[in-house]
This record gives C-alpha cells, structure tokens and sequence, in this order.
C-alpha cells in the first residue's frame, strides 16, 4: 500500500536534514519521506514533478531563503501545507512565517513531540481540506447526474409524446441536432449488472453509461440519451453513413465485453430521418430487436424501414401443443417436459438460433397449455414461473429459461414434500428475507435453493401460509416502498420505478395500476395535493 502523502524538507545543513529524516517514522503517518532537499532553489525545482503535500523548510538557507520559499510556495502551490525550523527566536520571522502561509513554526534543535504535533496539525488540515474536495465533487457530480437525466427526460418526453400522444406537439430541447439524422439503439440486457455497477443510482448509471458511449462517439454534435422509460436502452442520434454506423457499433460492443456487461444489443437504423420522426424509428428497431438470436452474446441487427424481412418460424406449432397436451392429459410431466425439450428443441434454443420473438412466443404457448391442463390450479400458482421466464426473456439466459419450465411442471405434477417444522421455519425465512431484498430480483428457484426447499412445495406452502405468492408478496413489497418514495416530490417516478426493481417504467406504471388502481402519477397528485 502507498502513502498517503508526502513530505519534502529543506536545510542547507547535512546534520540538520538527516535528524529531520530519522527523527521519527514516518510510515506510521502513512508518509512518504522524500529525498531532503539542500536548498529553496531545490525545492522549487521538484515540487512540479514530486508534487508534495507537506514542505519542512529552514528559515536561514543561502539563494532562496525559507521565508522566499514560503511565499512562494504560498502563492504558486496553495495547496502544499508549510512548516518552517530555525534556530533563531526571532518574533519577526515568526510573523513572516504566518502571513507566507505556514501553518507552524519548530525551533531548533527541532524534539520528537515537537515535530510530531506540528505534523498531526498538517495531516489534519490536509485530510479537512480532501473531505472539503471530495464533498464538493460530490455536490458537482450530483448536480451533473440531476441535469444529465433532465436532458434525458426531455428527450424521452419526445419519444413518448410521439408514441402514446400522436400529434401533440413536444418540445424539442436546445442541442444542436441535424435535419437529417441515423439512429442507433443500445440496450443492456442484465440490468443487474448494471445495477451493481452505479451502486443502484439510476442518475449515476445513466450519466456514466452516456458519458462511456459519447467517448466512443467522433461526433461533438452527435445526440446521446438515456429512454427514461426503460432506463437499460440508450439512443443515438447522429450524421453518419452505414459504413460509419456499423464501425461505431463494433466500437461499442467492444468497449463493454460480455463477461462484465452481459449481452447487448445494438439497433442500427440506417433510413436518416429527423428528430420529429423519433416514435416511427425506434418502433421499427423495437420490432427488429426481437429478432436477435437468443443467447448470452452480443448482437448487432440493422434496420433500414422497410419492415421485417423473412418469416420468423413458428416453434410452438399444433403438433407439439397437440403432444404436450396429450401428455398432461395422462399426467406424464416427464414426458411432456421430454416433447419441449429435446423434440420441439428448447434446450438448444440459443445453439439453435433461436431468435428472441421465438423463444417468448414458444414459452409463452407452454405456459399456457401446462396452465390450462392443471384443473387443480386457482389462477395464481403459475405465477412465480411466469415471473422467472420474463427475467429469463429480458436477460436472454437459457438457463433461467429452462428452469421455469421445469418448475411449470413440478407445479403441475403437484410434487410433494413432508411437512415439518424445518419447512415451515425455511418458508418463514424466505418471507423475512424478501422484505429485505425486495427491490432485487428474486425468482421462486433462486429462494428456494437458498433455503433449501423444493420450488413448487416452497410456492404451496408460502400461499397457503401468507394467503399470497412469493410473486405478489414481492411486488406488494416493492408497491409499498414505491408510494412511500412518492411522498418527496423530488424523487422522480422513473428513478422510483428504478430503485424498488423495475428497468421498465411502462410495467411498473402497470403493475401499479393493477395494485392501487390509479396510475403513479395520480397516486401522487392525490398524496401531495
């Protein structure tokens, strides 16, 4: 580990310099002692490259005498603590000291104590001034993150203003933009990542991710914004040809490598349109985005306007709906589990090409023909699998994907588990630890493998216990803090949205409705007056 800080001496005496050295050890103060210096002119000469924090200067010292150098150092370097030594109890020089800066004044020969108070003071002073900078920085950075978002918001309410109020007339914000631009979207699949990496501050994420993408940009003018809605999508505006376009994609994918970022995904539209024509163009890369291959890798698609080409496969065809039913009907789950994964080929989605829209819409039709089947179900027990499949879908994990699926079908088999008290203290568990982490994600299996009971009877027994699923129990979980939240109106209903776990304001805003039946926005106006 470094020191912290560093100290240069001065003395033109031999002796003097070595006592000043060894009289005590300067490690202990986290303190970098550096080669003393024989003369004013020395120091002066070193300060631009060694930068100390702290200079011992003798008063009497022949060129460039302490004083000189104090004031000097006073007025070029502010920020360097002085202290002075001399051999002379001279009241003038005291004063002459003080009024160039130093903050103590040693009289030889300089004593252990003695030096050490003088250098506590220093450190001190140093260490308030450093709090004083970090806390200013803070101010400042928070005050960037606030208009960085407020920007974004500006931006989004175009967007949004175009894509649920056609014809009103937004505002657009004053930035330079071009009549004719291309458009690139750039969306983060696992927003837990970063969610961990802005220590769950939407502000800060969003100002750090924009500022790391307009470092990649070669365009002063270029137009970069965080979709306040879905705080994981980021849009690019710019004048750039296709060539240009598929350059800066590359550089991005290669500034944020998947072991650390997870997948991305990268919308290139290629059609220059303007700024008013925003809500058409980001449809159509919304609707191109779907059809990335489905897998935990990066994925570039280019969108030129002209609407989807190809047909995309339908995987969930009548004839393996027709087997899995039929298999359930004879309450064969392993046989149906057999039919999804290995004939219809779910377990090879993502080696398969499987695209996005066909791994929904395949897990969708599952879901839906295991639900169906299950007569003993009471409309909520497919909830957590419901759940888990959507953060599988988002996060593009095959994994999470097939999991769920199992999980369908330990659901349906009714799979049971022994009562005893041991569960029932798991299931209690489970509950006091969602309290807690409510605003994280939390997926059915995942609570059940840390308490280590089994998904479908922990899903039995927490309905039965709590008279609600682990899935309504978090959301009412994440409701509750979302409307305490709402009671400063400072706190933007985005970043709320954000912070009790939700990447996308559209669902939030939702689920909300669906739980308080007004939307946020009149939650607030009705709590605030």
């Amino acid at each position: 580990m470094g020191a912290k800080y560093k100290v240069l001496s001065a003395d033109d005496e031999l002796w003097s310099r070595e006592n000043i050295r060894r009289m005590i050890s300067w490690e202990d103060y986290s303190i970098d002692f550096l080669e003393p210096a024989c003369d004013g002119e020395e120091v002066l000469e070193r300060i631009p490259k060694e930068k100390p924090d702290i200079v011992i200067t003798d008063i009497n010292m022949p060129f460039v005498s302490g004083l000189e150098l104090l004031d000097k150092i006073h007025n070029d370097y502010p920020d360097i603590i002085t202290l002075a030594v001399s051999g002379y109890d001279d009241f003038m020089k005291v004063k002459g000291v003080f009024m160039a800066g130093g903050i103590d004044y040693l009289l030889k020969p300089v004593g252990r104590e003695q030096l050490a108070h003088s250098l506590s003071k220093a450190l001190k002073t140093l260490e308030t001034r450093q709090e004083k900078r970090a806390n200013e920085e803070d101010v400042k950075l928070r005050e960037s993150y606030v208009s960085s978002f407020l920007e974004d918001d500006e931006f989004s309410s175009i967007l949004n203003g175009k894509l649920f109020r056609p014809g009103k007339e937004s505002h657009v914000p004053s930035t330079k933009v071009f009549s004719e631009i291309s458009t690139i979207l750039v969306k983060f699949h696992d927003v837990e990542i970063l969610k961990q990496s802005c220590d769950k501050d939407v502000l800060r994420m969003s100002y750090d991710m924009k500022t790391k993408l307009r470092s990649l940009l070669d365009q002063e003018e270029a137009v970069v914004f965080n979709y306040t809605d879905k705080v994981n999508e980021f849009i690019i505006e710019l004048n750039a040809t296709p060539a240009r376009l598929r350059l800066i994609a590359d550089r991005i994918l290669e500034a944020f490598p998947i072991e650390k970022q997870g997948p991305v995904t990268i919308v290139i539209h290629e059609k220059a349109s303007s700024l008013d024509d925003i809500a058409t163009v980001y449809r159509e890369m919304i609707a191109e985005l779907v059809t990335r291959p489905f897998g935990a890798r990066h994925s570039i698609i280019v969108c030129n306007g002209a609407g989807r080409s190809g047909r995309i496969p339908e995987r969930f065809t009548d004839r393996i709906e027709s087997m899995i039913s039929d298999s359930l009907k004879k309450q064969d789950a392993a046989q149906a589990g057999n039919v999804i994964m290995e004939m219809a080929g779910l377990n090879k989605c993502d080696s398969a090409s499987w695209s996005l829209l066909e791994v929904t819409q395949f897990t969708t039709g599952v879901i839906n023909a295991i639900a169906e089947a299950d007569k003993t179900s009471d409309g909520r027990t497919y909830e957590e699998v419901q759940d888990g499949l959507n953060y599988g879908l988002r996060t593009l994990n095959k994994s999470v994907i097939l999991e769920n699926i199992e999980l369908a079908l330990e659901l349906f088999s009714g799979a049971a588990v022994k009562d005893n008290n041991s569960i029932n203290e798991q299931v209690e568990s489970a509950h006091d630890y969602i309290t807690q982490h409510y605003m994280e994600h939390l997926s059915l299996s995942d609570l059940a493998q840390q308490f280590f009971v089994e998904p479908s009877y922990l899903s039995r027994k927490f309905s039965q216990k709590y008279g609600e699923t682990v899935t309504t129990f978090i959301t009412r979980q994440r409701m509750d803090r979302a409307k305490d939240l709402m009671k400063d109106e400072n706190n933007k209903l985005e970043v709320i949205s954000f912070e009790v776990g939700y990447d996308d304001y559209n669902y939030f805003s939702r689920v909300f409705r669906r739980f308080e039946g007004v939307s946020p926005s009149e939650y607030r106006k009705s709590i605030l007056g």
